[in-house]
């Protein structure tokens, strides 16, 4: 089950998560990409850090998943999608987000 966040309140869903993330990058050539990030937000872009072979998987197709798992407070994850708006520099860094929709996702029963 999904529950729709508005863009708008990605940043208040966020803030009951923590600072940090995991971010999900499309590889080039294999599986994903997985970063584990800390997240700032600038006006309605999210700020995270990646290496140097998520940039390069970031060159070729802009599109990131930013992931805050449910803890033992939390009964539902957050995940944003997005696309990168600022250039990708090959040796990693951070890079600006802009989201493009947002969900809390129950996780899977047992």
């Amino acid at each position: 089950m999904s529950v729709p966040v508005p863009l708008d309140e990605i940043e208040a869903a966020a803030a009951a998560y923590g600072g940090s993330a995991f971010v999900l990058v499309s590889s080039i050539d294999g599986p994903p990409r997985v970063t584990h990030s800390f997240v700032r937000f600038e006006s309605s872009r999210l700020r995270v850090s990646i290496g140097r072979r998520s940039a390069a998987a970031l060159a070729t197709n802009s599109s990131v998943s930013v992931l805050w798992p449910a803890d033992a407070s939390q009964s539902m994850s957050l995940i944003v999608d997005g696309v990168v708006v600022d250039p990708i520099d090959d040796e990693g860094g951070t890079v600006a987000i802009e989201p493009t929709g947002a969900v809390r996702h129950r996780p899977a029963s047992q």
